[in-house]
């Protein structure tokens, strides 16, 4: 017989990733921890690189790269990473200085 899961019983790790195929309820598992270590006291940031993410639609509240916090949730930020989008405003954040110093043939 399996012991009833709680979460207060788990030494976690720094980070914890829920990966698998399609429709196994990753997301649903994800948020269901991170809500609940979140209202354990614990700072949460939960992130989706899926391009199809609904984690938006879970938390009812739009999202970006940066994280939103959870407004019914005080210690829960989310946000859904489009690993592009991460990869252009990182190349940029490191080229900006550059910009009006160097050629621009130099920069691309």
């Amino acid at each position: 017989m399996y012991k009833a899961f709680d979460i207060k019983e788990i030494n976690l790790t720094k980070y914890l990733f829920f990966t698998g195929k399609g429709g196994v309820g990753k997301t649903s598992t994800a948020c269901a921890t991170a809500v609940s270590l979140a209202d354990e006291g614990k700072k949460i940031m939960l992130i989706s690189t899926d391009p199809a993410s609904n984690l938006q639609d879970v938390f009812n509240t739009k999202l970006n790269n940066k994280g939103v916090q959870i407004k019914d949730v005080p210690n829960l930020v989310v946000a859904n990473f489009d690993p592009e989008v991460a990869a252009e405003e990182y190349k940029e954040s490191v080229i900006a200085p550059y910009r009006g110093k160097l050629p621009e043939a130099v920069l691309n």
